[in-house]
């Protein structure tokens, strides 16, 4: 058994080794491979507008290739700094990594034949790409007036260079907290920024705010300082009602006629020029006694407005349809509400199409959470929210013109903070889109051609960007954040939108404008919030005199009496 055993192994053995040189003796043919083609760049050849910064270079073959980064050394760019190359996986994608600082950079990335590898190790062909990065936009997007073409011409010639200091109007329209700076520091912020908040007041007459008076603006454009608008846009809390109060309380109306309800001033024919035939006012009323009756009558002559209202007999609330001879008495000469044994409690105008008016004590908002006002029927004809858009546009627009007509320049910044979601026009990136683009194209349709406009930026919301073609500039919104946190938001936002100015329209409580400078914040202007008071009474400071002391005595800011002329 064990002689089988020997022989057999010896037998397989011979018999291996006998394959084993057949195999050796075998020949293979290796199959030719063409050369790796190259399909694509990102950015493309000769592209113009590539943004600055780290660049990622994407070089696309026609089959997957090979990359040694042993070899980064032979690959050559000009125009910056080559940071890294390689293919990641199994791709026919040679990615690179580039760093160029500088705007209207010409770059050019050089390749040579071999370094890259196809299959089989086969070279690939030489690949020369062309670049430019992008420069900043030297026409703004809408103004074509004189001076606010110099304006922004003047911006430009000190971007990143010199930062021109600004300050936020207290209650917006005046200029008490650029006189607090000028008392601190000697020197006049060269830009004041007023807001168009108290719209709805402002319209209505109120005694205490009105924008139709531009003196404080002019005063200021006089003496060259630059003049900023802005707009914290309050819009009804809750949709009005389908009707106007009059007049709204308690007035009893005795036996003997003493008493009435007087709507004959300024306000109320105010109102009545804004009916029209078949609108009706509506008297509500309480405590209707047996034979009670009641009067409309003349504003002036206390006669019946027409001699069937000189007193008639009511059982309850009680109206009058708006005719064309009564139209005339209202406009010109209000109305008088008498009667006897009544209690009025509220009048009112009636109509289609007729929207009330909030309270202006209580009835307005900006803030999204107090408001029930949606942006996304801002531009939807028929909602009441696309009414009080259209109304306020108009509006707005009505007092901005008054700027353009005295030739004042305007750096118009509205629908701030968007995506930070607490105003009621940052419901969604889409609806914010369509407010401000609406927003745009009807003020360049009434010729608003003196607005210069800027975009706040948070960070992370590109879709939130209207598009270069509504924006001229980019401004960010910085609060109780240190020198290295502002550095870094300059940073970010001048890469993504490389092609455009970079300011820091609104801070408080941030590192002084000097440390930012050193630490690469190179904003256009800068613009601290005016100061104010908590609830308990809290003194809330955003800048100091400390703070403004420091920013003043850079040479590279720029102050009102350093501003030229923009004739």
């Amino acid at each position: 058994m064990k002689m089988n055993k020997i022989c057999a192994a010896l037998f397989a053995a011979a018999t291996f080794g006998l394959v084993a040189c057949t195999d050796t003796d075998a020949k293979y043919t290796i199959p030719e491979v063409e050369a790796p083609v190259l399909v694509s760049t990102t950015p493309e050849a000769n592209a113009a507008k590539v943004k600055r910064g780290e660049i990622t270079i994407e070089v696309k073959y026609d089959k997957n290739v090979f990359f040694a980064t042993k070899d980064l050394d032979k690959i050559s760019f000009t125009g910056g700094t080559l940071i890294s190359a390689d293919v990641y996986g199994s791709s026919n994608v040679l990615t690179l990594t580039v760093n160029v600082p500088g705007r209207e950079t010409a770059c050019t990335l050089s390749i040579p034949e071999g370094v890259v590898l196809g299959p089989n190790k086969v070279p690939a062909p030489a690949v020369s790409l062309q670049f430019t990065t992008v420069a900043l936009d030297k026409t703004p997007v809408m103004a074509t007036s004189a001076k606010a073409m110099k304006l922004y011409d003047y911006l430009l010639a000190n971007y990143e260079t010199k930062s021109l200091s600004g300050m936020m109007a207290k209650e917006s329209w005046n200029t008490d907290m650029s006189e607090r700076v000028y008392q601190w520091t000697g020197k006049y912020p060269a830009i004041n920024t007023f807001d168009y908040g108290h719209l709805a007041w402002s319209v209505a007459g109120a005694n205490w705010i009105n924008y139709g008076d531009i003196t404080p603006v002019k005063e200021w454009a006089d003496k060259n300082g630059i003049v900023s608008c802005m707009w914290h846009w309050n819009v009804p809390k809750e949709a009005p009602a389908d009707y106007i109060t009059l007049w709204s309380g308690e007035q009893d109306m005795p036996a003997d006629w003493s008493q009435s309800v007087q709507l004959n001033n300024d306000a109320a024919k105010a109102i009545f020029a804004t009916a029209k035939v078949g609108d009706v006012v509506r008297v509500a009323v309480k405590d209707v006694e047996e034979g009670a009756q009641a009067a409309f009558k003349h504003g002036s002559t206390w006669a019946g407005i027409t001699p069937e209202y000189e007193y008639f007999d009511i059982t309850g609330d009680f109206t009058m349809p708006i005719t064309e001879d009564i139209l005339t008495v209202l406009k010109e000469n209000g109305l008088i509400v008498g009667g006897h044994h009544y209690v009025a409690t509220g009048i009112y105008l009636e109509g289609e199409g007729i929207t009330g008016v909030p309270d202006l004590g209580t009835g307005y908002a900006f803030y999204k959470d107090e408001t029930n006002f949606d942006a996304s029927n801002a531009l939807i004809e028929g909602t009441w929210e696309n009414k009080f858009f259209v109304q306020d546009l108009a509006s707005v627009a009505g007092y901005l013109k008054l700027l353009k007509e005295a030739d004042i320049p305007v750096l118009w910044r509205p629908l701030h903070e968007a995506a930070g979601k607490w105003f009621w026009w940052g419901k969604d990136a889409a609806s914010f889109k369509a407010i401000w683009i609406a927003m745009f194209d009807y003020f360049k349709a009434q010729g608003l051609d003196n607005l210069i406009w800027v975009w706040t930026a948070e960070t992370g919301d590109e879709d939130w960007y209207p598009g270069d073609q509504y924006v001229d500039i980019i401004g960010s919104d910085i609060y109780s954040k240190d020198v290295e946190t502002c550095a870094s938001r300059y940073v970010a936002i001048s890469a993504t939108y490389g092609n455009k100015m970079i300011t820091l329209s609104e801070c408080g409580s941030v590192g002084k404008i000097s440390e930012q400078w050193a630490a690469g914040a190179r904003w256009s202007w800068f613009m601290p919030w005016y100061d104010g008071e908590e609830e308990d009474g809290t003194p809330i400071v955003h800048a100091d005199e400390a703070w403004w002391k420091d920013a003043m005595e850079q040479s590279y800011v720029i102050t009102r009496d350093q501003v030229p002329s923009m004739e």
